[in-house]
């Protein structure tokens, strides 16, 4: 080899170096007595578990805590005062929704308000009236008209009409639903089964469906057909008596034909709709500008939600240090290391605390249809969700998982196939660390966590984890039992990938997502 080859090589070898170790002011900014410090603070007893929509406002103390951090380290707000407001609206049934059988002469004959709305619609706040049309197990509706009729249906089919067992089956239902959804029916009647005498389908629907739940704001106005469960009873006084729904059934289970009955002297009368309520919500997300003066209109984004799931029914606190307190803070000291880079990235670089993942992925689902960059200028997401655990003995009860979690140098990480080159530079920061990547999770976990909105657009995505341990979801997920020294090493991965992302010359997309 020549001398110039070799200085040029040896020249090559320390830029390289340089580059990987990225400014050691700005990598040794990652620390874990800083990590230590404020996960103590977002998972403690006071904060309270961190709930979207809970009556303590811990969630809105740790969005208050994130944006301060943020304002501290100089970065520029994405959103007034950093704080984005998500539209979301909390659900529960309206106590005066009804449901009456009224005959030819307008005479009623059954009113009831145990109504379970599995699928609401805006289109019935005023009461309608409509024919009604039996459609028995659902199994026979093709060519037939049924548009602006509401649609009775039995729960469950004609192999298990005559068992006791008395059971939703979610697949089997949902598949009648989406069948009479596409003959635009007004409104479809799941009606429970006429023996079940102890309402125990009633019972268990009941729970699922009329608790209070949350939404996005732009998807509430459906005009979808809603889908109602009721009691058989509402059948029986349709037909024309107690019995008539049973014996109709056993006709079409005893027959084996499934004939659709269309009520001629009586309708239905509906009245439905849930109530809905505001709720406080908010990602908080911060901005360092590129240097680039082209380059900086494009973005990278780190991402983590900060929300988890309050109180257990004992009063006893979730406090989420490693879901998601860990990436959250994880994210903090990515931030961090960023503003101490004496030469800014070219990109611009996204800081984003995203709310409401655990009752919906609410918050990374708002942001990607209000980017701060638009998404097909997002070079890529990475999120982070769990990263601060290490294996221990009593983790075994995921075995059957493909997502048990790592030892010390063991990292899940989910990407797609957007821009390959991303997985490629992963790969060779986790050889410099000392990360060993498990690349093997099955596809399903591209709809896991917040990734999942990125993704759907199109933006190459990374999602770190280091695994589902023995206190997934439950009290026992505690600031001492996490491993900050892990930790450190996934925020150290992060960054370096993040900043050659950042600084590369071109990205070019595949269609392939």
């Amino acid at each position: 080899m020549s001398f110039y080859k070799t200085i040029s090589t040896v020249f090559s070898f320390l830029l390289l170096g340089y580059f990987s170790y990225a400014q050691p002011n700005a990598i040794s900014a990652i620390d874990t007595a800083d990590m230590k410090k404020n996960l103590s603070f977002i998972a403690s007893d006071e904060i309270q578990g961190r709930r979207l929509g809970a009556d303590v406002k811990g969630l809105n103390k740790v969005a208050d805590y994130l944006a301060a951090n943020a304002k501290k380290l100089g970065l520029k707000p994405g959103a007034p005062s950093y704080f984005q407001k998500v539209q979301v609206v909390a659900s529960k049934p309206n106590p005066a929704n009804y449901a009456e059988i009224v005959n030819n002469r307008g005479k009623s004959l059954y009113k009831t308000n145990s109504i379970i709305e599995i699928r609401s619609s805006e289109n019935f706040r005023e009461p309608l009236e409509l024919p009604v049309v039996f459609m028995g197990f659902g199994d026979n509706i093709s060519g037939l008209d049924l548009k602006g009729k509401a649609v009775v249906l039995s729960i469950g089919s004609k192999d298990v009409f005559n068992n006791d067992l008395f059971r939703w089956n979610n697949r089997l239902e949902r598949r009648k639903i989406d069948s009479v959804s596409a003959k635009d029916p007004a409104a479809i009647l799941i009606m429970t089964h006429p023996e079940d005498k102890h309402d125990k389908v009633f019972k268990q629907i009941s729970v699922w469906f009329n608790r209070e739940r949350y939404h996005l704001k732009s998807a509430v106005a459906s005009t979808e057909a809603p889908v109602l469960l009721l009691r058989s009873k509402v059948a029986d006084e349709v037909l024309g008596g107690h019995g008539k729904y049973r014996r109709y059934l056993s006709n079409i289970v005893k027959s084996d034909k499934e004939t659709p009955v269309l009520i001629e002297d009586r309708t239905i009368t509906l009245k439905v709709g849930k109530q809905y309520q505001p709720v406080d919500a908010k990602n908080v997300v911060a901005i360092l500008e590129g240097s680039d003066p082209e380059l900086k209109d494009e973005c990278v984004v780190y991402m983590a939600h900060y929300d988890h799931l309050g109180l257990d029914e004992n009063g006893e606190v979730y406090n989420g240090a490693d879901d998601n307190g860990s990436g959250t803070v994880t994210v903090m000291e990515v931030a961090e290391a960023f503003t101490k880079l004496e030469q800014k990235p070219k990109r611009s670089i996204v800081f984003l605390w995203v709310t409401g993942e655990e009752i919906g992925m609410f918050g990374s689902n708002y942001y990607t249809d209000h980017p701060v960059f638009p998404l097909d200028q997002t070079a890529t997401c990475f999120n982070l969700d769990m990263v601060g655990r290490v294996f221990e003995p009593r983790d075994t009860v995921w075995n059957k998982s493909p997502k048990r979690v790592k030892d010390y140098n063991g990292l899940f990480t989910v990407s797609n196939n957007v821009w390959p080159e991303l997985a490629k530079i992963n790969q060779k920061y986790c050889e410099q660390l000392k990360l060993e990547p498990d690349t093997t999770l099955p596809s399903a976990f591209l709809r896991s966590s917040d990734h999942y909105h990125f993704h759907k657009n199109g933006v190459p995505i990374m999602n770190y984890a280091t695994g589902y341990h023995a206190d997934y979801h439950k009290i026992g997920d505690e600031v001492e039992k996490i491993n900050f020294s892990k930790m450190k090493r996934v925020a150290e991965l992060c960054f370096l990938v993040g900043l050659e992302v950042a600084n590369h010359d071109e990205i070019k997309r595949t269609a392939d997502n």
